[in-house]
């Protein structure tokens, strides 16, 4: 009987150190498992933090490319302005009673920004395209932000379609005054530079080229092209894309 209890005791004695063993390994485990979790959370600051650091280089420099672009659309946009005023003027000088009233200079003044240059915006895309083909947009935590830059190229596509419309109507009608008109006479008129010898240009009057219908068409149609590419599905879109973008990146920033 004695042994018997005895034996009882020892059991009791071993399950209780059991106990005391499996609770002192779970605390461990516990232990182990909480540093792994505040090492790894450590780790997601470290990240977060140089993800932040990153996204902050790219804003600065995203800024100021975009103001950049913001002061060359301003600039087509005032030169296209220029060039529609141009055209809306010789389009008056299709009736012989306005055409008798102005000098061949005033006519060569008001061609010279038609030929001049072609209707055109050159963006600065470098800092955006070297993000979006990194695949490294999602760094920048504002989503408008970046659905903002995503869909700027193909804002920028769209307007090229309109450029490139604009480009054809301005090599046509190029093309005519090239054949019937004197664009060395344009020159002479605006002081733009001096020839040194005659040249049979000299006898070609630029007024008579306000006799012909394809002329008008051309002038015509360039006009409504360069009204439209100033206008809110054209470079006002890109201009009002642009803005937004810069105040978005000012937010964040």
């Amino acid at each position: 009987m004695i042994k018997f209890f005895r034996k009882i005791r020892q059991k009791k004695l071993f399950e209780n150190k059991f106990s005391k063993y499996l609770l002192y390994a779970i605390g461990e485990i516990v232990l182990v498992v909480i540093g792994i979790l505040i090492a790894l959370q450590i780790n997601n600051n470290n990240n977060y933090n140089e993800q932040r650091s990153i996204e902050k280089e790219y804003l600065l420099s995203l800024q100021e490319e975009f103001k950049i672009n913001l002061t060359k659309v301003n600039a087509s946009i005032e030169e296209n302005e220029g060039r529609e005023q141009a055209l809306k003027q010789l389009l008056t000088l299709f009736d012989s009673n306005v055409l008798d009233t102005i000098s061949n200079q005033r006519i060569s003044q008001l061609l010279a920004p038609i030929f001049g240059a072609e209707i055109s915006y050159f963006p600065s895309t470098g800092v955006l395209n070297d993000i979006i083909s990194s695949g490294k947009l999602n760094i920048i935590l504002n989503r408008n932000l970046r659905q903002n830059l995503a869909s700027f190229e193909s804002s920028l596509n769209f307007l090229n379609i309109q450029l490139n419309g604009a480009k054809f109507t301005d090599e046509k009608l190029r093309s005519i005054f090239f054949k019937k008109g004197s664009i060395r006479n344009i020159v002479l008129d605006i002081n733009f530079m001096d020839f040194e010898h005659e040249s049979i240009s000299k006898k070609i009057d630029n007024k008579l080229m306000f006799t012909s219908a394809e002329l008008e068409n051309y002038l015509l149609s360039y006009y409504l092209v360069a009204k439209a590419t100033n206008g809110p599905r054209f470079l006002g879109r890109i201009k009002a894309e642009i803005e937004t973008i810069i105040m978005e990146i000012e937010q964040e920033l």
